[in-house]
């Protein structure tokens, strides 16, 4: 094995480290698991569409609240570990498959509007657009599961779309084609929510379990009883 391999392998497994406490998982979970609230509340109440831009503004700061999270619980146990920055490639990946996602969805509403009128419009509101949601969700843990190998994000990046694409074909009742939209973007979000939360609890307590806070051995000659 070359050197370059030998030091590709080990960060590789230095980032995976900073995924293995759970916290990652649960502060997900818990963003998923408002979002999927404020959803079902706009499938009834469009007036919280306010609420659900307040509310997708946490991932902006949820990054600082990890990082005070692993200063209390973490840090002391493992050391510190550096999230990886994302390549700027990466990242203008991922732009671009949300924008073309994103315009593909408004073109097919656009079509089947001038169609078929309001009845095309609720057709891609039942059919189409849950899907594009769940694509679009889908994104950030596909680019997580490519970079650090964990397994657990290649399903969180699965079940969105694919809730999408099954409970058109369940026929649920819905009041507006605006409620099925918002309820079922609400079963997607929380879904993964909730395996995000299931598995962050389990990592957070197995390491909490396997990486116990060892106590400061005293200094040689220094008496461990004196006061300050």
């Amino acid at each position: 094995m070359s050197t370059s391999t030998e030091l590709d392998t080990l960060a590789l497994k230095v980032q995976q480290a900073y995924y293995a406490d759970g916290l990652a998982d649960l502060f997900m979970g818990f963003i998923l698991l408002g979002l999927a609230a404020l959803f079902t509340l706009l499938a009834y109440n469009i007036t919280f569409l306010l609420w659900l831009f307040i509310i997708t503004l946490n991932p902006l700061i949820y990054g600082n609240l990890i990082e005070r999270a692993k200063q209390v619980w973490v840090y002391p146990r493992a050391g510190y570990v550096k999230p990886k920055s994302y390549e700027e490639t990466s990242t203008r990946g991922a732009l671009l498959v949300l924008a073309v996602i994103g315009f593909l969805l408004l073109l097919t509403a656009i079509v089947l509007f001038i169609l078929s009128g309001y009845a095309g419009l609720f057709l891609w509101l039942i059919w189409l657009a849950p899907t594009g949601f769940g694509l679009m969700v889908a994104i950030g843990p596909l680019i997580i599961a490519r970079k650090h190998h964990l397994t657990r994000y290649y399903l969180f990046a699965l079940l969105p779309p694919l809730v999408g694409v099954i409970i058109p074909w369940l026929h649920l009742s819905f009041p507006t084609p605006y409620a099925a939209f918002f309820t079922t973007v609400a079963i997607q979000t929380a879904i993964i929510g909730l395996l995000a939360l299931c598995s962050g609890t389990f990592l957070f307590l197995r390491f909490l379990h396997r990486s116990p806070v060892e106590p400061l051995a005293p200094v040689e000659g220094e008496n461990p009883h004196a006061l300050l």
